[in-house]
């Protein structure tokens, strides 16, 4: 079993054999799976969750509901920032006396996690350490120090990507917080110049780095649509890029095709694994979604089998920037699939 897996299985043991939590109300925080809901709903528990992931029927939004809860438990993120950040929040949902509960496996710093709980819970101590993972308990004595509210964990630095500096805003656990990483930095100085009107879409959006660098790049009367499946990032994106429509969605099909340039800086992990998905995904998609002469460029890893992932969907491919781990790419014309792409393969 993964660490992540397992740390839902030590989870959902714990809560079966807690005292007190039978007829209570939960909050689960963060990515949540069945394991964990179902121990709480089989104490008697009723049990709610939260995710700022798009994740099928799931509840998502860029903040946890609102509410008194029994007792929250918060799944541990990868971002020391954003568990704090989450774990203020669920101290802000929990009533007086109330537990918040922190699980997840060690690698994810589950050991040293004690110390992002906020002021007004008292000391966390850990309930159940089993294997790899474990869980950590703390009641609420109070209410927390920081108001309540995504905008009071809003983060603003300085970014360059050939234009000047630029403010920019970000939250915990958005990508690449709080500083503008190789891939994206390659794909923005290879963007092209737009014709006034064209459409863009931004695919796996982030803050909206990659679609203010086009945006900068276009003439007059452009338009930008942002997409991502973190509702937390698409609420610094809608910040960031003033004027442009955001997309809360996991797939391209939720998009408003037809576009004169599809961006993208695609995850290549999912639930910390690596995955060709979100390209794959798009590059079966974005054919039908351009409009004639329009292209889609993107930048993956150069370990990424991007060309082959590209080739059976696209007529011509160009490698168009190639620098250190990255390359980006140029994808134009639906290929027919009666004929052979000569596309380069890698």
């Amino acid at each position: 079993m993964t660490g992540r897996g397992e740390a839902s299985r030590v989870a959902a043991e714990w809560a079966r054999a807690a005292d007190g939590a039978a007829g209570a109300t939960a909050l689960v925080v963060g990515e949540a799976d069945g394991l964990l809901l179902e121990a709480l709903e089989s104490t008697g528990a009723a049990a709610a969750c939260w995710s700022r992931f798009k994740r099928r029927e799931r509840p998502c939004s860029a903040w946890p509901p609102e509410g008194r809860f029994g007792e929250v438990w918060v799944r541990m993120p990868r971002s020391g920032q954003e568990a704090a950040m989450l774990l203020h929040a669920a101290a802000a949902r929990v009533q007086d006396g109330g537990r918040v509960l922190l699980y997840g496996a060690n690698r994810d710093g589950l050991r040293s996690a004690a110390k992002r709980f906020p002021a007004g819970t008292a000391t966390p101590r850990t309930v159940l350490a089993k294997g790899r993972c474990r869980v950590l308990s703390a009641r609420r004595v109070g209410p927390p120090p920081r108001p309540d509210g995504l905008e009071h964990w809003a983060f603003e630095t300085t970014l360059d990507w050939g234009k000047g500096d630029r403010r920019w805003l970000h939250y915990p656990g958005v990508f690449a917080f709080g500083r503008l990483d190789p891939g994206t930095a390659l794909l923005a100085e290879s963007l092209p110049r737009l014709p006034p009107g064209a459409r863009l879409l931004d695919y796996g959006a982030g803050t909206g780095i990659v679609a203010a660098a086009a945006l900068e790049r276009a003439g007059e009367a452009a338009e930008a649509d942002l997409l991502d499946h973190d509702a937390i990032s698409l609420a610094a994106a809608a910040r960031n890029v003033p004027g442009a429509r955001i997309i809360l969605a996991r797939g391209p099909q939720a998009a408003r095709a037809p576009y004169d340039l599809i961006v993208s800086n695609p995850p290549i992990h999912e639930g910390g694994r690596p995955s060709t998905r979100a390209l794959a995904e798009l590059a079966s998609q974005a054919p039908a979604m351009l409009r004639r002469g329009g292209q889609v460029l993107l930048v993956v890893q150069r370990r990424i089998p991007a060309g082959r992932i590209l080739g059976a969907h696209f007529r011509s491919l160009v490698v168009v920037a190639d620098r250190g781990p990255f390359r980006v790419w140029s994808a134009t014309g639906r290929r027919s699939p009666r004929r052979s792409s000569s596309a380069p393969q890698s």
